[in-house]
C-alpha cells in the first residue's frame, strides 16, 4: 500500500468519525429540547443551542472536509465505507452520551453493518479523477448520470412519503430518505472535484462548467435536506438505529456506480465475492436495525 492510499484511508476514517461524533451531540440537544415554549420553533431552539451548533461544525464541516480528502485521494468507490468507520462511535457514544439502549439484535446488526462495510471497502473498487472527467464527456454515461440522479430523487420522496403514513417508522423512513440523498452527494462530489481546477482556471468546455455548477447545487441542497431531516428524525428514533439504516443506500450505491455508470470491471476475482458478501451484510443489518417501534421524543 502507498503513502498515497493509506492518507486517503485516514481521512476517510477521520471524516467518518467526526461525521457520527457531530451528529451524536444534535442528537442530545434534540433529547434536550421540551417545548415549555410554544412561540419558539424546533429548528429555531436547536440553532440557538451552542453545543448543537459545535455538532453541526464538527459533523458537517470537518466531516466533509475529511471525505472530500478521502475522495480526491481514493475516489468514490472506498470512501462512503471508510467514513461508516463512525458508526463504532455511534454505537458507543448513543449509549454513553444519549443513555439510549441497544438490544442483542440492534448490536449484531451494527456489528454486521461493520463487517459489510469492510468487506465492500476491501473490495478496491478505486475510481480517480482522470476516469471521472473521461465518464462525464461521454454521452451514454451522461445519460446513465441523469437516470441514477432521478431515480436518487424518486427513491427519497417515496421514502419521505412513506414517513406521513406509517408513523411508528417516521424516524427510520425519513432516515432512509436522507440515505438517498447522501447517495446524490457522494456521487455528484466526485465531478465537483474532479473538474475544480479546469473550471476555476476557465479551461473547462460548456457541458463542464454545466456539470460543476449542477453539482455545486446538487451539494449544497442535500447538505441543507439531510441536515434538517436528521433532526426531524431524531425526535423519533434513537441515533443507534436511524444512523446506520441511513448506510444501507450509501454503501450500496458505490457499486451501482462503478458497474452501471462508470461500467468498470472489477480489479480481482475476489472482489465479486466480497461486494456481494458486503451488500447482503448491509441489507442483513439495515433490516435488524429497523425493527424497534419508535415514539415521538419530542411532540410536534
Amino acid at each position: 500500500m502507498t503513502p498515497h492510499y493509506l492518507v486517503g484511508v485516514a481521512c476517510g476514517i477521520i471524516g467518518g468519525l467526526l461525521n457520527q461524533g457531530g451528529q451524536l451531540l444534535q442528537k442530545k440537544v434534540v433529547n434536550d429540547i421540551r417545548y415549555d415554549n410554544p412561540s419558539q420553533g424546533f429548528m429555531r431552539r436547536l440553532l440557538r443551542s451552542p453545543l448543537w451548533m459545535v455538532g453541526f461544525v464538527v459533523g458537517l464541516g470537518g466531516g466533509t472536509a475529511g471525505y472530500m480528502a478521502a475522495q480526491s485521494l481514493i475516489g468514490p468507490a472506498l470512501s462512503p465505507g471508510l467514513m461508516a468507520s463512525g458508526l463504532i462511535l455511534l454505537s458507543i457514544g448513543s449509549v454513553r452520551l444519549n443513555h439510549e439502549e441497544l438490544n442483542r439484535a440492534e448490536i449484531t446488526g451494527i456489528v454486521l453493518m461493520i463487517l459489510g462495510i469492510l468487506c465492500l471497502g476491501l473490495s478496491e473498487l478505486s475510481i480517480n479523477a482522470t476516469q471521472v472527467r473521461t465518464t462525464l464527456a461521454d454521452h451514454s454515461a451522461q445519460i446513465r448520470i441523469a437516470l441514477f440522479t432521478a431515480g436518487l430523487f424518486f427513491c427519497c420522496l417515496v421514502s419521505r412519503s412513506l414517513s406521513f403514513r406509517i408513523k411508528n417508522r417516521k424516524g427510520l423512513l425519513i432516515a432512509l430518505g436522507n440515505g438517498f440523498l447522501a447517495c446524490l452527494s457522494d456521487f455528484w462530489i466526485n465531478p465537483l472535484l474532479a473538474l475544480f481546477v479546469l473550471v476555476l482556471a476557465g479551461r473547462g468546455t460548456t457541458i463542464q462548467t454545466f456539470i460543476f455548477i449542477l453539482a455545486a447545487i446538487i451539494l449544497t441542497f442535500t447538505a441543507s435536506v439531510i441536515t434538517w431531516q436528521n433532526q426531524i428524525a431524531f425526535k423519533y428514533a434513537q441515533a443507534s438505529n436511524i444512523i446506520p439504516v441511513a448506510q444501507v443506500p450509501i454503501q450500496i450505491s458505490p457499486i451501482i456506480v462503478y458497474f452501471f455508470i462508470f461500467a468498470l470491471n472489477p480489479p480481482r476475482t475476489i472482489s465479486v465475492y466480497l461486494i456481494l458478501s458486503g451488500t447482503i451484510l448491509t441489507i442483513i443489518a439495515g433490516f435488524l436495525l429497523g425493527r424497534r417501534p419508535e415514539t415521538a421524543i419530542i411532540h410536534e
